[in-house]
């Protein structure tokens, strides 16, 4: 993807590219401008290598999207999943600021307390993914945002799978990064949402230390020393790193999923006590008189005991918190509750608006196709609204992007089978299927479409298809119709490629309504759209019945002769038979024998049109 065409490119009409962010293993990652909402967003466009990979691709889209379900602070939101002359894409929230790799390349390693905090973060983060039932599979420095007030938000779940979903991978591709994987990663490709945690240990290493637990000539070699190496003492990297944060990262890297946190919420209970014991291992001893250490001070004399003096520490740390939590929970108690708004299905400014009125702040969270909102009103929101919370709480909200729309593909010279698969790939429906003689296009095969190919529809629609017959056969044999009723006889003569002549009626022995005589007889060798004529059973008895039409006269500017014959069991009769005026409507009344009649009708001695009637 060379730079200089990328940039000012627009993606879908919508995202306009406008300088290169980062790269990784799957894609390139491009600062976009959204015109239609005016913001920034990470537009990440596959690489066309793993763009030809149909498999992967699906793949890709699938859990793209099943990622763009989460919503929480703590994780990179997906806007938009999609493709636009062959560059598959997702478009994700703009996060400024930089890597957690950048931060250990520039640094070597943190500070304990900003490790923990940071480590916290990916918990949360990591605790509503796995909540929602998908796991990230790839957790490390990379996929790791940092902002630039400390906010930490996890990224790239673009390898994500559902927990639902199948969990193994073939035996000869390893998904995750080498480094990072856990032991059930590299050895058989299962996974489980402690198989994230073990990954974060890593990390938490990695940040405490300034190095990583294993390392090798090969990522094979890497990957074998997590399935079967003991973990380096965290201890003999960082001499003065308190026991509990020792024995968290050894519990997180525990080769035995068993063994490990069970979830992201104990994880992140254990991350909040090494904390704990950090912050009271860090306060200073100062002497009552100035700025001197009183370890410095009690060489020169003896002072009160030891253990005197931590118990006076203690107290003054333990009296110290306890103000602070009691300032906390008054100011915390001191801001006003307000009724969250309920802006579902309100459009956007006017839900901002709404939110902001109340004292909250409103956080777009993703957008998502919906055929029952709008384009740009509101889908989902949280908290709920009539939900009381205090002023200055965040909004979250999900807008809809309107119906979708996919593109009909082109399915011409494709099988009706083939075509309806590649109807269903695009979300489409098979509609009416028409089948005609063609010359040029094989039998079988789709000669058109409607709507036609490369039309943008809402998905779900129906596509029409006209197939081929092949070519039609210049002469056809006639076949039998004595026995058949006008109805079967009209099919088989379809089937044939002949057509209906005459119908008429006459007394028979035979079932009332059934053919008793054809022209052409059954057998003949006659072209194709030859009119067959055929003559109908009346029956030998019937009732007299009665039966009035209305005759639309034709309208030729001149009066017209109107001729009404009846056919039935007496054979055919003149009901009607004098000049009419042009545009008039006729209602005739008249009685027949039998169980049916036939009737014509003539304008200026020509056949307008002919029917059968009876009950």
């Amino acid at each position: 993807m060379d730079p200089k065409q990328m940039i000012g490119r627009k993606i879908l009409g919508r995202y306009k590219i406008v300088e290169r962010i980062g790269s990784g293993g799957m894609g390139v990652v491009w600062k976009a401008n959204d015109l239609v909402l005016d913001r920034y967003v990470a537009l990440k466009i596959l690489r066309p290598e793993m763009s030809e990979d149909d498999d992967f691709v699906s793949r890709f889209r699938r859990e793209a999207k099943a990622a763009a379900s989460l919503s929480h602070p703590n994780i990179v939101s997906i806007y938009d999943v999609g493709e636009d002359q062959g560059l598959h894409f997702i478009v994700m929230e703009l996060v400024e600021g930089e890597t957690l790799r950048d931060r250990l390349n520039r640094e070597g390693r943190l500070q304990p307390e900003e490790a923990l905090n940071i480590a916290a973060q990916i918990c949360l983060g990591l605790a509503h993914a796995h909540d929602n039932n998908i796991i990230h599979r790839d957790i490390k420095p990379q996929n790791i945002l940092l902002t630039e007030v400390g906010h930490v938000k996890v990224a790239d779940f673009g390898i994500a799978r559902a927990l639902g979903g199948v969990s193994t991978t073939s035996t000869d591709v390893v998904v995750g990064s080498a480094s990072y994987l856990s032991p059930e990663q590299a050895r058989n490709g299962k996974v489980s949402a402690r198989s994230d945690l073990y990954s974060l240990g890593v990390v938490l290493y990695e940040m405490i230390t300034g190095k990583l637990p294993f390392t090798g000539d090969s990522p094979v070699a890497v990957a074998l020393q997590h399935v079967e190496a003991r973990v380096p003492s965290v201890r003999r990297a960082v001499p003065d790193i308190p026991v509990e944060i020792e024995n968290l990262i050894s519990k997180a890297l525990a080769k035995d999923p068993g063994e490990r946190f069970q979830s992201a919420g104990e994880m992140l209970q254990a991350i909040r006590k090494s904390r704990s014991a950090l912050l009271y291992r860090a306060e200073p001893e100062f002497s009552p008189k100035g700025d001197e250490p009183m370890a410095k001070r009690s060489r020169r004399r003896r002072s009160t005991p030891t253990a005197v003096k931590i118990l006076a520490v203690f107290v003054v740390l333990g009296l110290a918190v306890a103000a602070y939590a009691v300032y906390s929970f008054y100011k915390w108690m001191a801001v006003p509750i307000v009724e969250v708004p309920d802006i579902v299905g309100l459009p956007h400014i006017q839900a901002q608006a709404l939110i902001r009125e109340k004292g909250l702040i409103p956080r777009l969270s993703a957008e998502k196709y919906d055929k029952n909102y709008p384009a740009g009103t509101v889908i989902s929101q949280s908290p709920l609204g009539g939900e009381q919370v205090k002023v200055g709480r965040e909004i979250y909200y999900t807008l809809s992007k309107g119906e979708e729309y996919v593109d009909v593909p082109d399915v011409r010279r494709l099988s009706l089978r083939e075509a309806q698969l590649e109807l269903e790939n695009h979300q489409l429906q098979l509609g009416n299927v028409d089948k005609i003689p063609d010359a040029t296009v094989p039998k079988d095969l789709v000669i058109s479409q409607n709507p036609r190919e490369g039309t943008s529809v809402a998905i779900g629609t129906r596509v029409d298809l006209v197939v081929s017959k092949g070519v039609e056969p210049e002469t056809t044999i006639v076949p039998g119709l004595l026995g058949l009723t006008e109805a079967q006889a009209l099919a088989v003569l379809n089937d044939s490629l002949l057509d209906l002549g005459n119908v008429t009626g006459a007394p028979s022995d035979q079932p009332s309504g059934t053919i008793i005589a054809q022209t052409p007889e059954e057998g003949e060798e006659v072209p194709v759209r030859t009119k067959v004529d055929i003559v109908v059973s009346m029956g030998l008895e019937g009732a007299v019945r009665s039966h009035t039409i209305k005759i639309e006269v034709a309208d030729k500017g001149r009066p017209v002769h109107v001729r009404l014959t009846v056919t039935d069991l007496d054979g055919e009769s003149v009901r009607h038979n004098r000049n009419e005026a042009p545009g008039d409507t006729l209602t005739l009344s008249f009685r027949y024998k039998g169980d049916f009649a036939i009737i014509k009708v003539y304008f200026d001695g020509e056949l307008a049109y002919q029917q059968r009637i009876g009950p």
